[in-house]
């Protein structure tokens, strides 16, 4: 029906008949013109779907849903207000509301006047869908809450979203299931109530911007491998805590990604429950990102691969994942953990591990020589290669993998021993500008291209076996047991006893300096 208007007289009623085409399909019915005395007006849907595409349809005194059909409010020419005064009557459990921006030229609004009653105890049915350019549904009166479904107790049946749909956190929903379909983004922070969340090929977002939440979590299902869960603070003015009432799990293996979003700078976002991402299946990935800090204390994550986008500070448990950093600004302190690798990736983040927090994989550095790992204790490191800094010494640190080891510099935080495994060829440099005294234990051979302690910052006890060399000066201030085959190619400077090995030989291209010698039957050789 195209008309300029339509004017409605007193006590007038404007009804709808369509059938189904005939090869079944459904034939889509609209009216464009402007409603005219609206409050005098009752409008009978008995046609499949049939679309309001003006905005005054809000002013529409009764809309009577007949079963099986839909009715549409269409925003694509401009905000739309309903329940002002309006009643929406679904006749039938499956009746259907159609709440959309189809084809409007930039993001707009649904508002809701009043609350929105579902029939009956999960009946009737919603469909959100945002079309081009997205869809935002809220209260008339910002901050005054209006509900969808839960009046008397009773939730709609299903409310499918489709593409862009943001509902304001003055929108209560009760819903019985949620379907967010393929190639969605709807953002909600009250939908997570739902008695079953299906998230296809798309992306659910749970903002606490409005305040913390308590997620049950236990409802939400992973129906696509890429199905995407997004918790948030968007919040400008303060931190949130989102609390999860159960573990969250894929259907399968290796499907599903969660991403954890402190939106701002300043603000910080806590995932708080002390459950664990990915127990029964493990997610794809877990995403961290966003301007602002983020807690995960006492959460676990089992995934595939964890990804690092933020520039806050983050803590993050224990973890089975591969661990990548995608941000120069990246500052993780590791409360648990790492089962995987430690993927610096040419970016220059700093990953900081708490007391006894180990990394079961490499720490490597695809593509790039920068990055910072500090240990802030003890700790069991695979390997480390094609990294800027490696602070270590706080606690006992062991490295259990050998070979070509290209570190730019090994800096003592603490006078602990730093263990190093067979073979152990460093390119790089120990306390060469700046750190306290850490010890060395060369396990079996090895060697160092750069400096190893200088006046300044001298390293502790050396202790060597097998063939081991050093090509720069080396300055210490402890005890220094040589065995195995021991070469330095530039000074030696030991405030503090040197013991060598019996029935070895040691070699001493420059001077040596030390407050005792002992060589023990050694084979010495100088110049």
């Amino acid at each position: 029906l195209i008309t300029n208007n339509i004017n409605f007289g007193a006590g007038s009623t404007l009804e709808f008949n369509g059938p189904l085409d005939g090869g079944g399909n459904i034939i889509t019915y609209g009216f464009k013109g402007a409603i005219v005395n609206g409050n005098n007006a009752t409008l009978n849907v008995n046609t499949k779907l049939l679309i309001a595409y003006d905005p005054t349809a809000g002013t529409i005194a009764t809309i009577n849903i007949k079963a099986d059909n839909n009715f549409a409010f269409d925003a694509s020419a401009g905000d739309v207000t309903i329940l002002n005064g309006q009643a929406i009557v679904f006749e039938d459990a499956n009746s259907i509301l159609t709440l959309s921006n189809l084809t409007g030229g930039g993001v707009n609004n649904i508002l809701l006047a009043a609350d929105l009653a579902a029939p009956g105890a999960n009946e009737g049915q919603l469909i959100f869908d945002g079309g081009v350019n997205g869809l935002n549904i809220g209260s008339n009166v910002a901050g005054t809450v209006r509900n969808i479904g839960n009046a008397g107790g009773n939730k709609f049946e299903n409310l499918f979203i489709n593409h862009v749909v943001t509902i304001t956190d003055d929108v209560n929903l009760g819903i019985h299931d949620l379907v967010i379909n393929d190639n969605a983004d709807f953002t909600s922070s009250t939908a997570f109530n739902a008695d079953a969340i299906q998230i296809n090929n798309a992306t659910y977002r749970i903002d606490a911007n409005g305040g913390d939440l308590n997620v049950p979590a236990a409802n939400i299902e992973f129906a696509h491998a890429d199905a995407e869960l997004v918790l948030q603070n968007s919040s400008n003015a303060n931190d949130r805590t989102i609390t999860l009432g159960a573990d969250i799990d894929p259907n399968n293996d290796d499907e599903g990604i969660v991403t954890l979003n402190s939106v701002n700078a300043g603000r910080k976002l806590t995932i708080d429950g002390g459950v664990t991402f990915g127990r029964a299946k493990r997610l794809q990935a877990i995403k961290f990102q966003g301007a602002g800090n983020l807690g995960t204390v006492g959460i676990t994550f089992n995934t595939a691969n964890i990804e690092l986008d933020t520039t806050g500070v983050l803590e993050l448990g224990a973890t089975t994942a591969n661990v990548t950093l995608i941000n120069d600004a990246v500052q993780l302190t590791q409360t648990g953990n790492i089962g995987g690798f430690l993927d610096f990736n040419a970016k220059n983040g700093t990953v900081t591990l708490n007391n006894n927090v180990n990394v079961a994989g490499a720490v490597q550095n695809t593509g790039g020589t920068n990055g910072t790992l500090i240990a802030l204790g003890a700790s069991n490191l695979n390997s480390v290669n094609g990294i800027a800094m490696l602070k270590v010494g706080a606690g006992a640190v062991s490295i259990t993998k050998g070979g070509n080891t290209s570190i730019t510099e090994i800096q003592g935080n603490g006078t602990a021993l730093l263990t190093l495994p067979a073979n152990f060829n460093l390119t790089g440099s120990i306390n060469k500008t700046g750190g306290q005294a850490l010890k060395l234990n060369f396990t079996n051979g090895g060697s160092v291209s750069g400096v190893v302690g200088t006046a300044a910052n001298s390293v502790g006890d050396i202790t060597t076996a097998g063939a081991t060399s050093f090509a720069s000066s080396v300055n210490a201030k402890g005890t220094a047991t040589l065995s195995g085959t021991t070469s330095f190619a530039d000074t030696f400077t030991n405030t503090g006893a040197v013991t060598l090995a019996q029935r070895f030989y040691h070699n001493f291209a420059k001077n040596v300096t030390a407050t005792s010698f002992a060589a023990n039957g050694a084979t010495i050789n100088f110049g």
